[in-house]
């Protein structure tokens, strides 16, 4: 989308929507992806005062988003309205049903629990109906007010009264410059599950799909999908595998990956990769973009959308990320 295709959007809502505004912010030159939604944004009515996060905290939704990059550089431009009926009119059409595979309800809030026992690098809580694969991070409390988590945490057994949780080592943030702690889970630490489960990365195979699963999750933070396209074209990434996704989504701080497919949204933990629910989601197929909805320029024509399926280029999106998550129907 050129910018003279970003006026044309913004006269035409002018024209159609008396009483709403639409507005177009922009950030030149950005080297940080993982932080422009809290960036202050240049442009219209955002003033160069106001982030995208501020922006939709006072009402605005996002219409468009284009991306280019240069080098290590990006720009961002995002198209913003305040009008809920031109917002509601682009997801009409899509609708997120109610859970398929699972009968034990998930929860994006974080669950917090004292470890009150220790065996072969397991505890169990008095938590029960929990889905297996969801995960957490072990804290550990000290000089009354400092935290430093020391483990991450599994949920590998579930009943209707208790759980048994695995621990592993964090290695979320290694960083050769900073030290790392040998500190292992013990009594009275503080086991948090469903860790950042509201920081989520979505991959939906078009625009009306992409709003419409963020209209139903609203306290569910999204990173837009184009910034992961950006961090594909930088990479030049030949193939898209369900590793690299969950690579991306750990190092950006997500919880959780949804990804829609065959008529489902799939929602996943980030550092298990287990399938934690479904639900029913109708749109149409024909429209879907490969590798997935993004408006990153040029990243429809590169070699992407040929390798991303290895020695079939023919493989429909439904297809690949059937395949991707191991799903036989």
């Amino acid at each position: 989308m050129n910018k003279l295709l970003l006026i044309t959007i913004t006269i035409l809502l002018s024209l159609t929507v008396s009483n709403a505004k639409t507005t177009v912010c922009y950030k030149k030159d950005w080297t940080s992806p993982s932080t422009i939604e809290n960036t202050a944004l240049d442009g219209g009515e955002c003033e160069s005062k106001y982030s995208l996060t501020q922006m939709k905290e006072m009402g605005w939704s996002v219409l468009d988003i284009k991306i280019d990059s240069e080098q290590n550089n990006l720009s961002y431009q995002y198209l913003l309205t305040n009008d809920k009926i031109a917002e509601t009119k682009q997801t009409q059409e899509v609708e997120v049903q109610e859970k398929t595979n699972s009968q034990k309800q998930l929860t994006f809030k974080a669950i917090g629990v004292k470890i009150e026992n220790i065996q072969d690098n397991k505890s169990t809580i008095n938590v029960g109906n929990l889905i297996i694969g969801q995960s957490g991070v072990v804290i550990h409390i000290y000089d009354n007010d400092k935290r430093l988590i020391v483990a991450n945490a599994e949920v590998i057994e579930s009943n209707e009264s208790t759980s048994v949780i695995k621990f592993s080592k964090f290695n979320d943030l290694v960083q050769d410059a900073i030290p790392t702690s040998n500190r292992t889970v013990e009594k009275n630490d503080i086991l948090v599950l469903n860790y950042l489960y509201t920081a989520s990365l979505l991959i939906a195979p078009d625009l009306d799909t992409f709003q419409a699963i963020r209209s139903n999750f609203k306290y569910n933070n999204f990173l837009h999908s184009d910034i992961f396209a950006t961090k594909l074209k930088q990479d030049n990434m030949p193939f898209l595998t369900k590793k690299y996704i969950q690579q991306y989504a750990i190092s950006q701080n997500l919880g959780t990956i949804f990804i829609v497919a065959n008529q489902n949204l799939y929602v996943l933990d980030t550092k298990t990769l287990k399938v934690l629910t479904s639900y029913k989601v109708s749109y149409d197929a024909k429209k879907a973009e490969m590798p997935f909805y993004t408006r990153v320029a040029d990243i429809e024509t590169s070699n992407l959308d040929i390798e991303i399926f290895s020695n079939n280029q023919n493989v429909p999106y439904d297809v690949y990320y059937k395949r991707m998550l191991g799903l036989k129907k």
